[in-house]
């Protein structure tokens, strides 16, 4: 059975609460706990978020800034931690509002890259 819109929204947004967060976790379809295996890895991972510092009048001119954290493995709550605190970095130094955490995309060099919107 498929769980809708509004199942999926409380149950996240109650996870958001316990855990005091202020992403979003956005990227599943279906309610899943904290320990979910979202990626099999049982290793940690690293992950990047890429945001614009300056932008500029061309995307040739626009500065990036490239934060990093570890999650400890492939779990839903590993990664959200590892997400809510990219998003807290970029938060700090550019002022970010894309709070939802909406995927991880596999880098060429096997770590992830966080995918968020607003």
């Amino acid at each position: 059975m498929e769980d809708n819109f509004e199942t999926l929204n409380n149950h996240y947004n109650n996870l958001k609460s316990e855990l005091g967060y202020e992403t979003v976790f956005d990227a599943m379809d279906t309610v899943k706990p904290l320990d979910y295996k979202y990626f099999t890895d049982d290793k940690p991972l690293m992950i990047t978020y890429k945001v614009i510092k300056d932008m500029g009048p061309t995307m040739d001119d626009t500065e990036w800034m490239t934060f990093t954290a570890v999650a400890k493995d492939g779990t839903l709550g590993e990664l959200w931690k590892a997400g809510e605190s990219l998003f807290q970095q970029a938060k700090l130094a550019v002022g970010d509002w894309h709070y939802f955490i909406e995927g991880f995309d596999e880098a060429d060099d096997g770590s992830l890259e966080l995918v968020t919107g607003s």
